[in-house]
């Protein structure tokens, strides 16, 4: 996993070209874009939405074999749960349609996401989004990056 804000892409960019793709995509974002689904390239996009974070006892975390997921807050702020990958157990096992398995763990530790922040969540690497932190609605960019078939 890798936490960080939209001033520090050009760093992370030399990871690899996916990955600079959705960095070089991110500042075009911001609380005003329309959502939706917006296709980079054959192996990256990106979904915007608007939602109301769910309370944090209410944490599913979540895991993806095919794809990561490089999520940033455009409008809003919230938890990002990060479990330990030893500490979670299955609720939903993997459905390779969806490319998505759901865990639980209590007390999953969390990550302040607000306005410029990003966290990037490779391939197997569990992740919780979507927990309050504030009151109010939350706008977020998750690209989506195909690492595997």
């Amino acid at each position: 996993m890798i936490y960080s804000d939209l001033k520090n892409g050009g760093i992370f960019a030399a990871i690899d070209d996916k990955i600079a793709q959705c960095l070089a995509y991110a500042p075009n974002l911001n609380a005003d874009t329309p959502c939706g689904r917006y296709d980079l390239s054959a192996d990256v996009y990106v979904n915007v939405m608007t939602y109301e974070p769910k309370p944090v006892e209410q944490a599913v975390a979540e895991t993806h074999n095919r794809y990561a997921d490089l999520q940033l807050i455009l409008d809003g702020a919230e938890w990002m749960g990060c479990p330990d990958r030893e500490a979670i157990t299955i609720v939903t096992p993997y459905d390779a349609q969806k490319d998505i398995a759901l865990w639980t763990q209590s007390n999953i530790p969390l990550l302040p996401m607000r306005k410029g922040t990003w966290a990037l969540f490779m391939p197997g690497e569990p992740h919780a989004p979507s927990l309050k932190m504030q009151e109010g609605s939350v706008k977020k960019a998750v690209f989506k990056i195909r690492y595997g078939d």
